[in-house]
């Protein structure tokens, strides 16, 4: 009896409707929908740019989906998560993404062991779905920095902002509007970095 007792506060406890089968975990995909397009500067910058691993708000380092009803509040999706923790996966977007534009000698990640002109920092500042007036938006905020390897210095630094409403207030109507706010985030990143790269030089 005392087992069952258990069994039913902790349901209550995780908020399981009852002690059947709860939802099915769902794994969700973090994409850029854009083309990388061609870049803008020619002729090219003549770097290497390194693209380091995004560091994130200890918040947003899970695979977990984050939801906010409140702005001072932040919670988890209970049956929702991403394949990839979001700043590893973004870090990947851009990198592929300014790899694909060919502004640069070559781009590749720190992790990679190549040996680079310019470093490209990013933390991800901000990254949840508001669901604050239904069905809400999603909303991701990252740093940027631009260093010189050489001269161990800043070249420059930018906090960019990026929203896109959601259809609905669920997991994958959040989901798809965070593709596309990133893919109009790399869009952004991508063209700023060219843009610092290239006055540096």
């Amino acid at each position: 009896m005392k087992r069952i007792a258990a069994l039913v506060a902790a349901a209550l406890l995780s908020g399981c409707p009852s002690l059947g089968n709860p939802p099915a975990y769902e794994y969700y995909v973090l994409d850029d929908l854009g083309s990388a397009g061609v870049s803008s500067h020619a002729p090219r910058i003549d770097r290497v740019l390194l693209v380091a691993e995004a560091s994130v708000s200890p918040f947003y380092d899970t695979q977990a989906l984050v939801f906010s009803r409140v702005p001072v509040q932040r919670a988890y999706y209970q049956f929702a998560a991403w394949t990839e923790r979001p700043g590893s996966r973004f870090t990947q977007l851009l990198t592929r993404r300014l790899d694909a534009r060919g502004a640069f000698r070559a781009v590749a990640a720190t992790t990679a062991g190549a040996k680079g002109d310019l470093v490209l920092n990013v933390r991800l500042e901000e990254f949840y779905h508001d669901a604050s007036l239904s069905p809400g938006s999603v909303r991701i905020e990252v740093s940027v920095e631009l260093v010189d390897r050489a001269q161990r210095a800043i070249v420059a630094q930018r906090r960019f902002a990026r929203s896109a409403p959601t259809a609905a207030d669920d997991a994958p109507a959040a989901v798809a509007a965070f593709d596309r706010a990133v893919t109009g985030l790399l869009d952004e990143v991508s063209a700023w970095v060219e843009d610092a790269a290239a006055r540096a030089s």
